[in-house]
């Protein structure tokens, strides 16, 4: 993939600067975020696309009216338009400029495309002409295509059915690729970019703020449009009855009394909107980092990560990201890229390109005698972390023929030693000797399966003793610390050590990073001063998914350690991480930069020993292996600076306040009075579960066998509750169920569809079953029936429970609208006679919406 030159600009970029508004009267703010009423603010924004509707009917000049009304968005961003300037009156050829252009530059030239075009006309459909006749010939080339690249459109009629369905497949690209949409830059992201250029490193959380509040309004745009484009898709009219002029202008432009070509631009509107949301999310990304690099990693600003969802994302998943990418990528490791909170909707071609240029001719490595990749939906899926560990010390230096002999540990000298022990390289001896680790020490963060691993009484080979000893030496370290030489076997020196870990890489004077991927790359072999910037993108692709950035322990280090980490590189040169990330931010693709908000517990900090929250480190942890078990839980409380405990129920007891948003996952609960809503591990395994398939409680001998999976979000911005002696004190937004409610539920949502037709897992989960016997469609909604029913039967009051957000007053919505492969979750809570407090009963899919009056927001203990 050659390097980007940015999208097109309609008007020249001094020209739009020009018309920005002024110092103290610049604003983002817009006239929807006044709104507190859900519904006026929903109409608002559908009776908002009445003019973006009428713009793409116009001819030759769609894309100007749709950036013309876009612009009022924000009507405190621009004086005047562009289109009131001309180009001759701006001023050309200054700093600020080049420094604007610069940034849209380095922007992808057009946006991914993630979803089809319609290329069928409705004339077509009533049989008047070919699907050919309608692609060649339709408003695609006459009205939304950019002039140069129409003939593209003008092959001659295809004689097979083959080669039709080809070239539909290749005139959806070549569409995508040549729409005045896709080719052409909005005037507000220019607004955003020039903005943003001025701000520079200054850490303006004001504006950062309302940039973020701009961006999910956009995000709202998209899922409002989804839902008008779907009514005129199916002539849903109902909704438009309202007699008041703005709603009837709304219906005339969504249903045209002539339909010529209205699916094409409604369309062409979708993707403007996509194109917008993505380019203005990468701009937002692109600051937020460049202000956590230049001042380290804020606390406060971990919430402006969070970019609100759109549903559209529900449709796709990491082949829809990935392509035709080569094996060699590990499916589980992108997908903990992709579903990062901060990875929403964002492009990975340029990283995945970079990844295979390198990687080109690998084979798949996650499936032991295998050329195979894994599938990507789950950690076990893949060896690497559960069946294929490397033998420990299998691996050698390059310049070491495998034969040389191991040095192992003294451990009259390691138990001299008090506090942390690290390697003493400078006392010549025939077995490792200790001394205590210090500000001088290098700590080395590896990944077992990649040969490192193993235990001081083994002892290392000598020949990586010796690399260890020698790039210590060049960082000026007296020392250095590795797992397989200071972590003993035995179980009170283990946890003496592991007790230690946090202290190590916080105080060590380098952190280095050894993955034998990254090592693949060498950048020694650069002939200038500063390697190319294209082999630094290649070095930070192969980062966001190499065996070390998804592991448990080596995050916990590289959060320890990252005021100073460095890459062990080919020829054993070392790079720091933070001068790879501001050459790439600074001077590379943008779109694999803002990937680095994927990795911030790799970006430097501005407390060298952060205390993470449970539900912070919980949301880190969610989805990264340790290899022993119980592992993830000493790494939990590491994480909140507590000692190794293995016992969650004392992580917990430990904090005050917990973060209701966090507790809604498949994680299995405490099973301890007042704690059955905590969870008991970060790491969130699959659950297998059934339903009986008769839809009552005396269900026969069948059964549909079914797993679930739902991920944590780290739960910023919802409701935070009191963890009190009585239980978890504090609102959720709730519905009190009977079973007349129950019945009807089960109608709206508890559908079957045959064995064969369904999902593919479903059938693999169930090789006992008929393929035509009739299962559920959503079998843990089902479940959660039957749940209810029982309960109910049991005389309890039953109540479904979703979290509010930090006001308490509205639905909190993190988490939603980000891929996520499930509908809405909520918890199932009991209350029996005589009791006084609620009963955690298990996060389950529930699939209603909570806008009718069943749902109200209530205070509860919950034990």
């Amino acid at each position: 993939m050659p390097q980007s030159t940015g999208p097109r600009l309609w008007y020249p970029c001094e020209t739009v600067m020009a018309c920005i508004e002024d110092g103290d009267k610049f604003s983002l703010r817009n006239r929807f975020s006044m709104l507190n009423d859900e519904f006026e603010r929903s109409w608002q924004l559908k009776e908002f696309f009445t003019p973006f509707l009428l713009a793409v009917q116009l001819p030759n000049t769609h894309f100007s009216k749709l950036d013309t009304h876009l612009s009022t968005l924000i009507p405190g961003a621009l004086e005047t338009y562009p289109n009131a300037i001309p180009s001759s009156g701006a001023q050309s050829g200054t700093e600020e400029v080049r420094v604007v252009e610069d940034i849209i530059s380095r922007l992808p030239s057009l946006p991914q495309r993630l979803f089809a075009l319609p290329l069928v006309k409705s004339e077509l459909m009533r049989g008047n002409g070919t699907l050919w006749d309608g692609i060649r010939n339709g408003r695609w080339a006459s009205k939304f295509v950019v002039p140069e690249s129409r003939h593209h459109l003008e092959a001659q009629q295809p004689a097979e059915a083959t080669s039709i369905m080809d070239l539909i497949s290749k005139s959806q690209d070549i569409i995508w690729a040549n729409l005045y949409v896709t080719q052409f830059i909005d005037t507000n992201s220019v607004v955003l970019a020039t903005k943003i250029a001025q701000q520079g490193t200054k850490a303006d959380i004001v504006f950062a703020q309302d940039c973020l509040q701009y961006i999910n309004l956009l995000a709202d745009l998209n899922d409002e449009f989804d839902k008008l484009d779907n009514a005129a898709s199916l002539s849903i009219m109902e909704p438009f009855s309202d007699p008041t002029l703005s709603v009837q202008g709304l219906k005339r432009a969504l249903f045209p009394e002539v339909d010529d070509g209205h699916t094409q631009g409604r369309a062409i509107l979708k993707v403007f909107l996509w194109t917008v949301w993505q380019r203005s999310v990468m701009l937002y990304f692109y600051y937020i980092i460049r202000v956590q690099l230049f001042h380290g990693y804020p606390p406060e600003w971990s919430s402006l990560f969070v970019v609100q969802g759109i549903e559209r994302l529900s449709h796709l998943d990491s082949e829809d990201y990935r392509g035709d990418g080569i094996d060699y990528v590990c499916n589980w490791a992108f997908e903990v890229l992709r579903t990062s909170r901060s990875s929403l909707g964002l492009d990975f071609r340029t990283m995945l390109s970079r990844f295979d240029s390198h990687f080109v001719g690998f084979s798949g490595r996650c499936i032991k005698g295998s050329t195979l990749t894994c599938q990507g939906d789950l950690p076990e899926s893949c060896e690497r972390f559960t069946g294929a560990e490397t033998k420990a010390q299998s691996a050698h230096t390059t310049s070491c023929n495998g034969s040389c002999q191991k040095i192992s540990w003294s451990e009259e000298s390691y138990r001299k030693v008090r506090g942390p022990r690290a390697i003493d390289f400078e006392k010549a001896s025939c077995s490792l000797q200790y001394i205590e680790a210090s500000s001088r020490t290098m700590a080395i963060s590896h990944v077992w399966s990649h040969g490192q691993g193993g235990r001081p009484e083994q002892g290392i080979n000598l020949c990586l003793h010796e690399q260890y000893s020698s790039l210590a030496k060049s960082c000026r370290c007296d020392s250095y610390w590795i797992d397989s030489t200071c972590i003993p076997s035995d179980s009170q020196l283990r946890k003496e050590a592991i007790d230690t870990i946090n202290g190590v890489f916080t105080t060590s004077n380098v952190i280095l990073i050894c993955d034998k991927d990254l090592q693949s790359v060498d950048i020694s072999s650069e002939q200038t001063e500063r390697p190319h910037i294209e082999l630094l993108e290649i070095l930070l692709s192969i980062l966001l998914v190499c065996d070390w950035n998804v592991r448990a322990w080596t995050m916990l280090e590289a959060i320890r350690g990252r005021k100073n980490v460095h890459i062990l590189t080919g020829g054993y040169q070392l790079i720091s991480l933070t001068e790879l990330f501001l050459e790439v931010l600074n001077d590379g693709a943008i779109d694999l930069a803002v990937l680095l908000g994927s990795a911030q517990h790799l970006l430097p900090s501005s407390d060298p020993s952060p205390s993470l929250s449970l539900e912070d480190g919980g949301f880190l942890l969610s989805q990264r292996h340790a290899s022993r078990a119980d592992d993830e839980i000493v790494i939990w409380g590491l994480l909140k600076s507590l000692p190794g405990d293995k016992s969650p129920a004392s992580l917990w007891k430990s904090q005050s306040a917990v973060l209701t948003g966090y507790l809604m996952s498949s994680a299995p609960r405490i099973e301890l009075p007042g704690y059955h809503w905590a969870p008991q591990t970060p790491y969130i395994r699959p659950q297998f579960r059934s339903v009986f398939l008769d839809d009552g409680l005396q269900g026969n001998s069948l059964e549909q066998k079914y797993m679930v999976c739902y991920q944590p979000y780290d739960g910023q911005g919802s409701y935070i509750a009191q963890n009190c002696p009585s239980g978890l004190v504090g609102k959720w937004l709730v519905c009190d169920l009977n079973l007349t409610m129950l019945a009807k539920y089960r109608y709206d949502f508890c559908h079957k569809t045959l064995l064969e037709v369904g999902h593919p897992t479903q059938i693999e989960l169930n090789p006992t079953l008929d393929p035509m016997i009739e299962v559920y469609e959503q079998p843990d909604t089902a479940s959660a029936c039957n749940l209810i029913e029982e309960l109910i039967s049991l005389q309890n009051k039953v109540r479904i429970i979703r979290p509010l957000a930090t006001c308490g007053t509205v639905q909190y919505e993190g988490g939603q609208g980000r891929g996520e492969r499930y509908g809405t979750v909520a918890a199932i809570c009991t209350l029996g006679a005589e009791q006084h407090s609620w009963k955690w009963q298990g996060v389950y899919q529930w699939l209603d919406e909570t806008d009718d009056s069943t749902w109200i927001i209530e205070t509860m203990v919950i034990v």
